[in-house]
């Protein structure tokens, strides 16, 4: 059996201005962004939304738990 496993780098700006930069896998969930960014982020401790630009979308507390291919479309 074979599992496709796709991955991508995803930009994430703070809301310093910063940017941060990882690779996560298309099955992961959104949490897993979540932690990367509390563990790395430079703006402080603060509470933070996450969102996309294009097409605008924040995601609230039930998005946390899909993969990060459910969250594209």
């Amino acid at each position: 059996m074979n599992f496709f496993f796709f991955r991508e780098n995803k930009k994430i700006r703070l809301t310093n201005g910063e940017t941060l930069t990882e690779t996560f896998g298309s099955k992961e969930q959104l949490s897993a962004v979540r932690l990367f960014i509390e563990m790395h982020r430079t703006d402080g401790s603060g509470p933070f939304s996450m969102m996309t630009n294009f097409p605008k979308k924040i995601f609230n507390d039930e998005d946390f738990e899909k993969p990060l291919e459910a969250l594209g479309k």
